[in-house]
């Protein structure tokens, strides 16, 4: 019983009623095959593109051509198209670049929902457009206490956000940007979310169960 009840308690995760922050864009990411990458050049708007990294990990970009970028972060990026440009074209060219799509980030929605499972999410993602990629809410669910579980930094633990879907249809909420990782719970109607009682400050305790995913 004592093994029982711990094991319990691990999954308990401290919640807040609202909407979590957007995602800070991760300059640690490391460009793979299938990114999206805005490319500008400072003062030479006629270089900048738009370009999705190949299978082979390269880019092909206006003079230059193909230039490798798979594994680089994107300030690394900045660099070595900087360097392609600097070589023959450019003197001291200044080049900023953006992933605006990742191919490798996914999310998890399961609960009341009419198609659960893991979604690959491309560039900016809400927490409605996620629902709508899990085929909407039943009409079981509780739409007023939708969780969104999201890793801390650092891997530091996991929080929870309990979200009025309602209100964000309504756009009496902000829709929330999803982040890598989130695991979306909708639960069903008459369920308790909360395992301790929520006072003035919203905050409680959910269940975090990740054999639900």
């Amino acid at each position: 019983m004592e093994a029982t009840a711990q094991a319990s308690a691990q999954q308990l995760v401290p919640a807040m009623v609202g909407v979590p922050s957007d995602p800070t864009v991760d300059t640690n990411h490391r460009i793979t095959a299938g990114d999206v990458l805005e490319i500008q050049v400072f003062q030479a708007e006629e270089l900048g593109s738009t370009e999705r990294v190949g299978d082979g990990g390269a880019i092909a970009l206006p003079l230059v051509g193909a230039v490798s970028v798979a594994g680089l972060t994107a300030a690394e990026a900045e660099q070595r198209i900087a360097a392609a440009l600097a070589k023959d074209y450019l003197q001291d060219p200044q080049v900023n670049v953006f992933v605006s799509e990742y191919a490798d980030l996914e999310v998890a929605i399961g609960g009341e929902v009419n198609k659960p499972g893991v979604f690959p999410i491309r560039g900016r993602t809400t927490l409605l457009e996620g629902i709508a990629l899990a085929g909407g809410t039943t009409r079981r669910a509780k739409d007023e206490q939708v969780i969104v579980f999201r890793a801390k930094p650092s891997n530091s633990g996991v929080s929870a956000y309990v979200v009025d879907l309602k209100k964000v249809q309504r756009g009496e909420l902000r829709d929330p940007l999803l982040a890598a990782n989130d695991k979306i719970v909708v639960p069903k109607s008459g369920s308790r979310v909360f395992l301790e009682d929520v006072r003035d400050t919203l905050r409680g305790f959910v269940n975090f169960n990740p054999l639900l995913y």
